[in-house]
């Protein structure tokens, strides 16, 4: 039997412990450059605007690296020019050499109840920051004590601001004139306050609505509401009573500021087809929730949407052409271009110029299917007879004549 000599099994066996030790190496490096560009993308979308810069072993459980990891990555950020350390020590995000270079940081804050309506908001203001050297940051509050407000007002830029129905605050507007970071308003009037604001449908774009349903024949016209009344739905029932005033029409007000609009409005109107004064054949809907919500009570009653009723609505939401039936509404322009001069002051600084309010001059009506001509003999009467409802079990059933 051939005998092997030692020297020559230690080769292999050294070879392999070098190549587990580049593994651990390469992995390591790995590591640290995937905590190194999840820190980029903190330092890109400005968290160290709102917040101090965490220290090592807390960015360590907050993104589950080890401290070395954590120290390898900020070496890498460092390196590579994206941080700096101070002379103590500490370490500090490196402040572009040519200040029209340097990126700018603009938030949009919303409440924590997201609608579809924010959702056209931020692509308008996302299309508007295009070409401009700046980050868009999506923020949610709570209420008007909120830290994130706060921490949005002294550590950015510029901020795009919607806020909840409810008045704002006297000393939140104090606040908001008062800090260095430069906030418009937006789907809210708070010119008054001294506050640039963005609204996308002027209250007079809203007789458009009202004068296609007269000219529909309609002579009772309901306005139904399922939003808080702030300035901008007070605006509008304001101009349906006017539009009514002014033409000889008689309506009535359903309004039920609350939380949950397509609920409330769906429920408002079930509850109003079981009283002995029904609702009117043309319904004016303040919002497109409330106009989608009404529908599907009119569907559950029997009644066929624009031949028995007609619901209309300002801002469809981009919902309109897409509904069962289409929705006839007054749609928004492109928001974008009412969004750049607040754009512009914001990153460019200067004194605001010309007016503090800033909206369309008209919103287009879209026509759909949801309305039609006044029903003949009153109100949802078809071969002969007048179409109810009744509550059967836990739905709302039609009674088929």
């Amino acid at each position: 039997m051939a005998t092997v000599s030692w020297p020559l099994l230690r080769k292999p066996f050294a070879k392999a412990r070098l190549t587990h030790a580049a593994r651990q190496v390469r992995t390591e490096l790995a590591k640290a450059r995937l905590a190194a560009e999840l820190l980029r993308k903190r330092l890109e979308h400005a968290d160290h605007r709102l917040r101090r810069l965490p220290g090592e072993r807390q960015l360590a459980e907050e993104l589950g690296f080890s401290r070395n990891t954590i120290r390898a990555a900020l070496d890498l950020l460092v390196a590579g020019g994206i941080m700096s350390r101070t002379a103590t020590g500490r370490l500090a995000v490196r402040a572009a050499r040519r200040p029209e270079r340097r990126t700018g940081s603009i938030g949009f804050l919303t409440p924590t109840i997201f609608s579809m309506d924010h959702h056209l908001w931020f692509d308008a203001a996302r299309s508007a920051l295009q070409g401009h050297p700046a980050t868009l940051r999506p923020l949610t509050y709570a209420h008007w004590a909120d830290p994130a407000i706060h921490q949005a007002l002294s550590g950015l830029d510029g901020l795009f601001f919607i806020p909840p129905a409810e008045a704002l605050p006297s000393w939140l507007a104090a606040k908001i004139r008062g800090a260095s970071c430069r906030t418009a308003v937006l789907d809210a009037d708070e010119s008054p306050a001294g506050i640039p604001s963005v609204v996308a449908f002027p209250p007079r774009s809203t007789e458009k609505l009202l004068q296609h349903l007269r000219e529909l024949g309609h002579t009772r016209i309901d306005c139904l509401n399922t939003q808080a009344e702030d300035s901008v739905i007070r605006a509008r029932i304001e101009a349906w009573r006017t539009f009514l005033a002014s033409a000889g029409l008689q309506g009535e007000l359903r309004s039920i500021p609350v939380s949950r609009p397509v609920e409330s409005a769906c429920e408002a109107i079930r509850a109003a087809l079981q009283t002995a004064h029904p609702p009117a054949t043309a319904q004016f809907c303040t919002t497109g929730p409330a106009a989608i919500g009404a529908m599907r009570a009119f569907h559950e009653a029997g009644l066929e949407i624009g031949r028995d009723v007609s619901i209309c609505a300002v801002n469809d939401e981009g919902l309109a052409p897409f509904l069962l039936k289409t929705l006839t509404a007054l749609v928004s322009p492109p928001r974008a271009e009412f969004l750049r001069r607040p754009v512009a002051w914001m990153l460019e600084g200067g004194d605001w110029a010309g007016d503090l309010r800033i909206e369309p001059q008209d919103a287009p009506l879209f026509v759909g299917e949801s309305t039609g001509p006044a029903p003949e003999g009153g109100p949802w009467v078809h071969g002969g007879r007048r179409r109810t409802c009744a509550r059967t079990g836990p739905e709302r059933k039609p009674i088929r004549p």
